[in-house]
């Protein structure tokens, strides 16, 4: 396997871990006995949008330059699944839909 495939693949896994953290940590009960606060959270997102967006960028470069495999396609379905999370949950906040 190549590095590109092993980065999306692990920027995948990284980034869906970190997104189930948010949301444990945003469903967790009341703001003041969450042990991760505003600050933490919003770090914490940022990093695993990062961490999703170069992930997609290697993910969908393999794909298309055509070193198709099967590792690649499933990196590029979790991420871009994700990317579509992270997009809409930041047109929300924006917009306030």
């Amino acid at each position: 396997m190549t590095e590109s495939s092993w980065i999306s693949f692990f920027s995948a896994v990284t980034s869906w871990l970190l997104a189930v953290f948010l949301v444990v940590q945003l469903l967790s009960g009341p703001f003041d006995g969450r042990s991760c606060q505003t600050a933490c959270v919003n770090t914490v997102f940022w990093i695993s949008f990062t961490i999703a967006g170069l992930g997609l960028i290697f993910s969908a470069g393999a794909v298309f330059s055509g070193q198709t495999g099967r590792l690649h396609s499933l990196s590029l379905l979790a991420l871009l699944g994700l990317f579509g999370i992270y997009l809409t949950t930041m047109l929300i906040g924006t917009f306030g839909i």
